[in-house]
């Protein structure tokens, strides 16, 4: 092998219809119906010259004219405004910060006009970047270490993280700029003293990828930063703020979420780019018969939705290829045609899984693709080793492999080179990421591909279904809440450690009630000395710091690692496994004993789970079998409170919090070919999991009710219960309230940056039993985790409840303390709600209780049983005020009805 590898061809001319037409399947073409093509025009540049923003010293040598979001975002720093520039990919936000850096160091003095240093020690202007993934620490390490290569100027960039090695003090006494990310300084803060330097000099902070730091590591980064700041303060730093971004629906009150501080938006993007082909690509039926299976009611849910519309040839679709199996084809396809092209999957195991599916599509068509066998393609993920991840990025950029299969690790602005195409296994939940993502390809001028492979889920079909979605300007919200107060606390705990709190930091660090009773708290279980009227001193063990966990809200990690009596030469491992730690949902989830994962090609089998100690172990052992571990969950909610309401077309919609009992009881052992189950629920064993959440509800108005379990009333069958348990007369009815649940949780990254199994439902007949209340004592206090026994409170409240109660669906954030997604669906829930019928009513299933693409969910506790399409249009309908209550009048009793008793009866 050549020490240096040729570049590859940056020379390659996409033809995209050529490209469909030559994939070797017969149904597969430019005119088929499962492919649409959306040709996007190229973009010329704005730009303005640099002279008109930059001092000679740096326009002079500067090699190109600036973008105008470069040229506005410098000029707003200038006047002493901190800027979040969101725009597309490859448009030269880091050279915004990059140049901005070196215009404080030469108004400080620390270099001369010429770029020289005229300091060696600098006691004035320092700069700290945070990134949110060492491989792009490195990557943009280089980038600014070229500008100012480029530009003559001596800055001195260091990074700083868990893999630096060298002398850490000189770096934290001679660097100018100082890159790290927010695991490390969260724990870096402890040592400030340490940094005096950095700090009293620091003038500029910039957070690159900001977008990505939403939910539950956007809540931690939040108070880091908040952190970060007493502690400059104490030093007498005073920083500006760069935040860079992806395009993101509400970056302005993102971004000051974040960092607590005014900000001015750069959105409108100057970059230019080639010709894009955008092909959403719809894999093909599983079974091509519409014949009803032997046994199962013909029954035609057609006549019960107004508007709905089957495929073009009427041909009704419950199934398809999973984007899983199918995207790799196309993955091949592209590579095997010299194509440079990512494959974005959904996990670490895909990313493995399909390299061996693009070798066997091959190996499967030699006619199309020749008898060559050559591995041109590897897997990338960040369970990785360091030294892999870095060997295939430099094989990529090199062009020694023509692909990657990477999770959303490249999504980011790590450099692997130039590229053509990218395919996208399934849509990745926000156009945000779609957009980021298909942006990686594309060379200047030049075409560039993008291929959606959709699955047959509510997302990926309402896209492909509406692709004049993807072209709305509208983008996903990214959500940042403060307001958990488990992550706050663990702060609190730090930043005390940090520097002593004291009234100083009311309405500063946070505000004065909730600062005092967390400080209360630590004080009475021993963390913390005295009181914030005179200064609170952390008490507690060492270094509170590393028990925050930036990925959850305690400090909980399960470790995985191989059994001791694997025989690791015949399984050809290492000493051990480069994977990292998780929390325990995910580990109840999915490593629980006897659940089966991969690994770098490798299944390995969970044998125990050993909690017993500090920190829990999972210890795996590898298997050769052919099937994968799904886990079952059940769910139930337990006291709520409302905390703030408002109505909607007579529907009472709530915000507020409660507690959610999550059991992951079972799980089912699935054949990899096909997905067909195996073995199903086969006990994990393991206890529920209690969490005081947020949560969003919908109370739906008697009128709605009373009509609709009568129009329903003789639907049993169709919701896809078994026909013993048809006679339920709410059955109907609930059965829409279930759909309609998991079709506004499926819907919801529509509108916001979340993923769905971020969040999770309850539908009820019986909201009022799910309430706190205040004759009775609270159920979570006496259950003892345990599912049954609040199950059983449950029933038993029901039966003592008087008067008309409620019937709806509540939607919670999946995480102890909450997320802020269930009060971002209480603001924006009319619009989701929309999406959600639109997406009900417009599925091309036929069937009565829908299927994947509209109803179904893979995280259902009840196996996506009892559903009913009809039903839950007509509610949303009802909600939407698309329909008024003359609509029905009809199934509407002639005299008052209070509707027959009902069932306690709740689906998750």
């Amino acid at each position: 092998m050549s020490e240096n590898p040729t570049p590859p061809d940056t020379n390659v001319d996409i033809d995209t219809d050529s490209i469909i037409d030559s994939f070797p399947r017969p149904d597969v073409s430019r005119n088929s119906d499962y492919i649409e093509t959306i040709e996007l025009p190229a973009r010329a540049a704005k730009t303005v010259s640099t002279s008109d923003v930059l001092r000679p010293t740096l326009a002079d040598p500067y090699p190109f004219d600036l973008f105008s979001h470069q040229a506005e975002a410098l000029t707003a720093l200038k006047a002493g405004d901190n800027v979040a520039v969101t725009t597309s990919t490859s448009s030269g936000k880091t050279h915004i910060y990059g140049l901005q850096i070196a215009r404080n160091l030469l108004d400080a003095g620390v270099l001369n006009p010429d770029g020289t240093r005229a300091t060696e020690q600098n006691e004035t202007s320092t700069t700290l970047c945070v990134y949110p993934m060492k491989a792009l620490t490195k990557d943009q390490h280089e980038s600014l270490t070229t500008l100012y290569d480029d530009l003559g100027l001596d800055i001195r960039v260091q990074i700083y993280d868990g893999d630096t090695t060298g002398n850490r003090r000189e770096i934290r006494e001679r660097a100018d700029v100082i890159l790290t990310n927010f695991a490390g300084l969260n724990i870096y803060l402890e040592h400030h003293d340490k940094w005096s330097r950095f700090y009293s000099a620091l003038d500029l902070v910039a957070i690159d990828e900001s977008h990505t730091y939403t939910g539950i590591e956007g809540m931690h980064v939040a108070w880091i930063l908040r952190r970060l700041k007493r502690v400059v303060d104490y030093w007498g730093g005073d920083p500006q703020y760069v935040l860079t971004s992806a395009t993101i629906g509400n970056p302005k009150s993102h971004s000051e979420e974040l960092i607590d501080e005014p900000v001015t938006v750069i959105d409108d993007d100057g970059s230019p780019h080639g010709p894009r082909d955008v092909v959403l690509w719809n894999p093909p039926p599983r079974d091509r018969t519409n014949d009803p299976t032997p046994g199962e009611a013909s029954f035609d849910i057609e006549d019960d939705i107004e508007g709905a519309s089957p495929d073009t040839d009427g041909e009704r679709i419950s199934e398809r290829v999973p984007a899983s199996v199918e995207a790799p084809k196309v993955f091949d396809h592209l590579t095997s045609n010299d194509i440079r092209t990512l494959l974005f999957c959904d996990s670490r195991k895909l990313t493995e899984l399909s390299i061996q599916r693009a070798d066997e599509h091959r190996r499967n068509n030699p006619r199309a693709y020749g008898r060559t066998t050559t591995t041109d393609r590897e897997a990338y993920n960040a369970g990785l080793g360091r030294t892999t991840r870095h060997s295939r990025e430099h094989r990529f950029k090199t062009g020694l492999l023509t692909g990657l299969a990477t999770t959303s690790a490249l999504e980011l602005g790590i450099d692997i080179g130039s590229l053509d195409a990218t395919v996208l296994m399934g849509y990745p939940g926000q156009r945000q990421s779609f957009w980021q993502r298909i942006g990686r390809a594309g060379r200047e001028a030049s075409r560039s591909l993008a291929v959606l492979v959709g699955d047959h889920r509510t997302l990926d079909q309402y896209v492909i279904d509406h692709p004049e979605y993807l072209l709305e300007n509208d983008v996903e919200d990214a959500v940042v809440d403060t307001s958990n107060n488990a992550v706050f606390a663990m702060h609190v705990l730090a930043a005390s450690d940090e520097i002593a709190l004291d009234e100083t930091d009311v309405g500063t660090f946070a505000e004065e009630d909730r600062l005092r009773a967390a400080v209360k708290m630590w004080r009475e279980a021993g963390f913390i000395d005295g009181y914030l009227d005179a200064a609170t001193h952390y008490a507690g063990p060492s270094r509170p710091q590393t028990r925050i966990n930036l990925y959850g809200t305690d400090d909980t990690e399960y470790r995985l690692t191989l059994a001791s009596d694997v025989d690791r030469d015949k399984w050809g491992l290492s000493d051990g496994l480069d994977v990292e730690p998780i929390d325990r949902t995910r580990a109840y989830r999915d490593y629980h004993e006897g659940a089966v994962r991969l690994h770098e090609g490798q299944q390995f089998e969970v044998v125990s789970v050993d909690e017993d100690r500090p920190q829990p172990i999972v210890e795996l052992k590898p298997v050769d079998c052919n099937y994968y571990t799904r886990t079952q969950s059940k769910v139930n909610v337990l006291d709520a409170v409302s905390e703030k309401s408002r109505e909607v077309n007579g529907f009472t919609l709530h915000f507020g919090r409660g507690t959610v009992l999550v059991h992951y009881h079972a799980y089912d052992q699935l054949y990899i070919g096909n997905g067909d189950p195996k073995r199903q629920a086969i006990p994990t064993g393991l206890p529920p999991i209690l969490m005081d959440t947020q949560l969003c509800w919908v109370e739906v108005p008697e009128v709605v009710e009373d009509a609709l379990v009568r129009k329903y009333s003789e639907y049993g069958v169709e919701t896809g219960v078994d026909p013993e348990d048809a006679d339920i007369a709410h059955l109907g009815y609930v059965a829409g309230l279930h759909a309609a649940e998991h079709a506004t949780i499926q819907t919801a990254p529509l509108e916001l940056r979340v993923d769905k199994n971020d969040l999770g439902g309850l539908a009820t007949l019986v909201m009022d039993t799910h309430y706190s209340h205040p004759e009775y004592d609270d159920i979570a206090d006496s259950i003892s985790d345990s599912f049954e026994a609040a199950t059983h409170a449950l029933q038993q409240r029901t039966h003592e409840l008087t008067g008309r109660t409620s019937s709806g669906w509540f939607i919670y954030d999946g995480i102890d303390g909450g997320l802020g997604f269930a009060h971002a669906i209480y603001d924006n829930f009319e619009a989701l709600a929309e999406r959600a019928r639109d997406q009900l009513r417009d599925c091309r299933c036929g069937q009565p209780n829908g299927c994947p693409a509209c109803t179904f969910d893979e995280n259902c506790g009840n196996d996506n049983m009892p559903l009913l399409r009809a039903s839950a249009i007509d509610v949303l309908d009802q909600l939407l005020g698309e329909d008024n209550h003359d609509a029905l009048r009809e199934y509407l009793p002639d005299e008052d009805y209070g509707g027959d008793r009902r069932p306690v009866v709740f689906y998750s």
